[in-house]
């Protein structure tokens, strides 16, 4: 149990991620990536889709109409997703990632995109 300061509310760890897709591109990537769809609402405006993995939830809001990120320089907001994997030189094999990196303690990262650019980090 996570202790915490008198008179302030106890937060336990991540509910969800929200990101928001240009289409169901996104949602077809996720699922490649192991994200299971768990619920789908058709709005006048937008899907919503709920999605789940590796302990993981995802809120997926796809808008055709959404603006575009601006990417340069880097946006505000959601910096990257990351998701720990077992091999990142086998994984970049599936997804055409960047090259492979050491982080801030020496552990192997690298990085590709969703469809819609929002980055994605694989981490051993």
């Amino acid at each position: 149990m996570i202790v915490c300061e008198r008179d302030k509310p106890m937060i336990f760890g991540v509910h969800h991620i929200a990101i928001i897709a240009s289409s169901e591109a996104s949602v077809e990537f996720y699922s490649k990536l192991g994200f299971v769809e768990t619920f789908r609402k058709e709005r006048a405006y937008d899907t919503v889709v709920l999605m789940e993995g590796y302990g993981i939830k995802l809120e997926i809001f796809v808008d055709p109409n959404h603006p575009k990120r601006e990417t340069n320089p880097e946006r505000l907001g959601l910096r990257h997703l990351s998701l720990k994997v077992d091999s990142c030189k086998e994984i970049s094999k599936v997804y055409k990632c960047g090259p492979i990196g050491k982080d801030w303690v020496g552990e192997n990262y690298c990085y590709t995109e969703d469809p819609d650019g929002l980055v994605i980090e694989f981490h051993e």
